[in-house]
């Protein structure tokens, strides 16, 4: 092409030179001529120059940038594999020949840009899960097939819609949107979504926020997987263990019943054999036996009742500090009564927790005052005196929460340790029913948490009650941390 343009300049250069040169003669050897005749002439010759540039320019110029033009056109229109011809007999071939490496580069480009496509896009579509992304203000951008097998929309119907069209409970939306504040990842959150037939499906959701080149937000992903099924056989498992439970109690219960049954007969032997001597001291001192066995049993009976029933919570965003707080305000005059210190370190920044407010106020307090228990069966030196503190942190790295309860009371072996859990399981001889723990275990393995210990012999006792961050809304059922009464 550039050859073409100095071809032309140059042709057409002499040309003016010699029209000039001509006019220049008639000028010369016309001299007593006309004006108008002069005149006359040079307009012709004007003329005759623009013709001939007009000319020169259409066939040397415009036919080749028409074609370049062309060809960009049909890149853009994503005909990649058009090429230009390529002449070598004439000075076109240089801009030819740029102009298909360069429509190559972009075909080859464009190729594996559709080919990366279509291959993530057969990932998303072959996934089993529903997969939606939503922009960042909650309307629904893309769905996957799994959309469709799973809930029966298709794409027209939820595309650009709100996410609120799909979830059962609207409140859900607020309470991911909340966990998303404090991490870019919202993980096995538990909802329910609405099918196209307005059934519901229990759905397990993680969510991870999407940022563009520069981070910012620009919308978030949801992966959800559908439980239902898993939700039903869990149901049926609970079931299968709660009629285990039950199994466990009548064991336990044989054994705790003699020795509290027998505690009322020894009180009631000394009951008429203080009536019979009118032993006002023993009658005195066998009625208190008695009493104490009837307590225990409506004690047991009890928590008897607490454990083997179907614990139904509701789940909320719960304040950690002011339940963890309460609990100090309750604890701390007895603890300083007992000689015990009991203290509260915990953040003013700690999130909220999603659980059943109730359940872990229940579990913290039956801890706590076992703490204070094993303070008071420990004999202390001069240089320590009893402690229980009680921590609570968030683990943002495995998304957990941690409830953390340590006193240097008597500690525990190992053997204790490992049966502290087991239903009828008691240290405290004719003081405890055996079932504390049982029942606190029970109401945060509901949570999807778990309760870890640390103990040594004498020196004390560390229990952790870990809570699951924004992952798990269990029974959402009506009830707040109250038992059902099914049996």
């Amino acid at each position: 092409m550039l050859k073409r343009i100095q071809n032309f300049w140059k042709l057409s250069t002499a040309l003016n030179i010699v029209i000039l040169l001509l006019i220049l003669t008639v000028f010369y050897f016309n001299k007593e001529q006309s004006f108008l005749i002069t005149f006359s002439l040079l307009i012709f010759s004007l003329l005759f120059i623009a013709i001939a540039n007009w000319f020169l320019v259409n066939r040397f110029v415009r036919k080749r940038v028409k074609d370049l033009v062309d060809g960009m056109n049909k890149l853009a229109d994503k005909d990649i594999h058009y090429r230009l011809k390529e002449d070598e007999d004439s000075n076109i071939e240089t801009m030819a020949s740029s102009f298909n490496e360069m429509a190559s580069i972009f075909s080859s480009s464009m190729t594996e840009l559709e080919k990366s496509r279509d291959y993530l896009r057969a990932i998303l579509e072959s996934s089993a899960d529903i997969i939606i992304t939503i922009n960042s203000t909650g309307t629904i951008r893309t769905i996957n097939m799994g959309v469709t097998n799973v809930l029966g929309y298709r794409r027209r119907d939820v595309i650009g819609k709100p996410i609120d069209v799909l979830l059962a409970n609207p409140d859900d939306r607020k309470f991911a949107v909340e966990r998303l504040k404090y991490s870019d990842n919202v993980v096995n959150y538990e909802t329910k979504f609405k099918t196209k037939e307005n059934k519901l499906r229990d759905i397990l959701l993680t969510l991870s926020q999407l940022r563009n080149s520069n981070g910012a937000i620009i919308g978030t992903i949801c992966f959800s997987k559908d439980i239902t099924n898993e939700k039903k056989l869990q149901k049926k498992l609970m079931q299968a263990e709660r009629f285990a439970a039950i199994g466990e109690v009548f064991t336990g219960l044989q054994h705790s019943m003699k020795n509290m049954l027998n505690a009322c007969k020894g009180g009631a032997y000394m009951v008429r054999l203080g009536l019979s001597k009118d032993n006002k001291k023993m009658l005195g001192e066998g009625w208190d036996m008695v009493q104490e066995g009837i307590n225990r049993l409506t004690d047991m009976s009890s928590d008897m009742l607490r454990y083997v029933k179907e614990w139904k919570p509701r789940n909320e965003d719960v304040n950690i500090i002011e339940l963890l707080s309460d609990i100090h305000n309750v604890i701390k005059q007895t603890a300083s009564d007992k000689g015990v210190e009991f203290t509260l370190e915990v953040s003013d920044k700690l999130p909220n927790v999603p659980c059943d407010s109730k359940m872990v106020h229940s579990a913290v307090m039956d801890i706590a005052s076992n703490a204070l228990d094993a303070c008071l069966w420990k004999d202390y030196d001069d240089k320590e005196s009893p402690k229980v503190i009680i921590k609570a942190y968030s683990n943002v790295k495995d998304s957990e929460f941690v409830i953390e309860i340590e006193d240097n009371g008597c500690g525990m072996t190992d053997d204790i340790k490992e049966n502290i859990f087991a239903p009828f399981f008691s240290t405290k001889s004719k003081a405890g029913t055996g079932l504390g723990l049982a029942i606190t275990s029970r109401m945060i393995n509901i949570h999807n948490g778990r309760i870890d210990v640390e103990s040594e012999l004498n020196v004390g006792t560390t229990f952790q009650i870990v809570l699951p961050l924004g992952e798990n809304k269990i029974n959402k059922e009506i009830g707040h941390g109250e038992e059902s009464n099914s049996h």
